[in-house]
């Protein structure tokens, strides 16, 4: 659907990854000095310790069917904030216990009566692409055709997954995370029908509320009033909607005005949420009980800022209401972790989860474009390249078509320093070059790629919102897969 060949679907995510790294930096209005990748790194360690803490002998967070879905969400935490299964620390030996464990308890016959929910099949499913063992295949896509099976008439979902007669409505939070496993999914190419990623479209599409925003469920009333979760929701939705079926290209120059030209209502869905938009408050009334956890900024904060994050991401967004979002929300979260590294909200353990997916975001942005960074040496010549890179908006001297240099006989010096001059859009063109039928120039495009992510995380999170670790994971991984093909060493 993006362009990339059907045997290689992981492309398709990497390009996803490196959306999120080339979002423009946000502009420095009388904003506080961003948050240091130290203290950001800080947290997530934290995080991830209460994380481990909490895991159950089992594997598992929790006990028993529930346990699904908290354990699918804490593995997929774990995988983000960069824990390895194959690591000997505490933290992987954690990670293996828990996909173990969902391994032999999540059901495996998509009519079996223990239902696990959209949450715990979207979850997991997200959670196993990010993963990414070709041995996951047949377990992704029956997570895939379960939740495909499981779509409400008006293209919604519901908390159960029934395999039959799903219901004729579902609600908005449940419409968004299954929005999100498929376009996952698609691009992984599993089985997933057009029809249903039209109609979950479809449903975002036509019924938002006046003020341009989402509430939680369908049909009016008091639920359904506007708030700041699910507005964010269905930005998220459908942006991911609309590159899934390809309405709209995930490598477009402009993701955010063509997603604005393919889903109009986007614009005013924008509006809404940047009305709503703060770090410390989940806006928008809520009935019962959790009236007094609204008021005090406690609904479901941490769920709300994820929302934001997988909004702005997808939909191609650096700032709301010209304030840098992950910069406010990163510094908000700093602010208020708990000693013992978790957060806290109506659960911690999903405040937690939610928190560290924040703040490890979507992708990591190569660091090729600041005065810092790596010169590493030219693998042919030995000769070094320029000292510290160019800044980012300089020119390329000489210009040079990256694609045509890596099948041609560039250097990796020249390679490297017309890539700092392009800037960051150069990469993109090179994601298609590593399905390449050369193996050399499979591994040529891997080296720049590779070349131009420090082994230092970023120096602020304003402009470079995260560290380079989760795009050097997918570069790992294509470069194993390229082992396996060639039957050669690929670095």
């Amino acid at each position: 659907m993006m362009g990339f060949p059907r045997r290689s679907p992981l492309l398709a995510a990497l390009a996803l990854l490196l959306l999120g790294a080339l979002l423009p930096p946000a502009t420095a209005a009388a904003e506080p000095e961003a948050p240091t990748p130290s203290a950001v790194d800080e947290a997530l360690s934290r995080a991830v310790r209460w994380l481990v803490t909490e895991q159950e002998v089992t594997g598992a967070w929790g006990s028993g069917p529930k346990a699904l879905g908290p354990t699918a969400l804490a593995t997929y935490a774990l995988l983000h904030a960069g824990v390895h299964e194959e690591a000997d620390d505490r933290a992987g030996r954690a990670l293996r216990r828990a996909l173990r464990w969902l391994e032999r308890e999540e059901p495996k016959d998509a009519a079996s009566a223990r239902d696990t929910g959209t949450y715990a099949r979207s979850l997991l499913r997200l959670a196993l692409d990010l993963r990414g063992r070709p041995a996951d295949r047949p377990w992704c896509v029956r997570l895939t055709r379960q939740l495909v099976a499981a779509q409400s008439e008006n293209g919604q979902w519901g908390y159960e997954t029934p395999t039959r007669d799903p219901g004729p409505t579902g609600d908005n939070s449940n419409a968004q995370v299954a929005a999100l496993a498929l376009g996952v999914a698609a691009a992984a190419g599993d089985p997933v029908p057009r029809e249903v990623l039209e109609r979950a479209a479809a449903w975002w599409r036509e019924h938002p509320q006046d003020d341009g925003g989402f509430g939680y469920a369908s049909g009016g009333g008091h639920p359904s009033a506007t708030s700041g979760s699910m507005t964010a929701a269905g930005i998220a939705s459908l942006a991911q909607l609309a590159m899934a079926t390809g309405r709209v290209d995930v490598l477009a120059d402009d993701l955010a005005a063509a997603l604005l030209e393919a889903e109009p209502v986007l614009a005013k869905a924008v509006l809404a949420l940047e009305a709503m938009f703060r770090v410390d408050r989940n806006e928008g009334p809520s009935p019962g009980r959790r009236q007094a956890r609204r008021a005090s900024g406690r609904g479901w904060l941490h769920y709300y800022l994820w929302s934001v994050e997988r909004a702005m991401v997808l939909a191609g967004r650096a700032e709301l209401a010209t304030l840098d979002w992950y910069t406010a929300g990163t510094e908000h979260l700093l602010e208020t972790q708990a000693k013992d590294g978790s957060w806290r909200s109506e659960h911690p353990l999903y405040a937690t989860c939610f928190a560290v997916l924040f703040l490890t975001r979507a992708a990591d942005p190569p660091r090729a474009f600041t005065p810092r960074a790596r010169a590493p040496e030219d693998t042919v010549t030995g000769q070094p390249p320029r000292a510290e890179g160019e800044a980012p908006d300089a020119p390329a001297r000489p210009h040079l078509d990256l694609v045509a240099g890596v099948r041609g006989k560039a250097t990796l010096v020249e390679l490297l320093d017309a890539a700092r001059g392009q800037g960051a859009k150069a990469l993109l063109p090179l994601v298609p070059v590593l399905d390449d039928r050369d193996p050399l120039v499979r591994r040529r495009a891997l080296e720049v790629l590779d070349a131009l992510l420090p082994p230092e995380r970023m120096t602020g999170v304003a402009s470079h919102a995260l560290a380079r670790g989760r795009l050097r994971t997918w570069l790992a991984r294509l470069g194993a897969i390229l082992r396996l093909v060639d039957g050669r060493f690929v670095p």
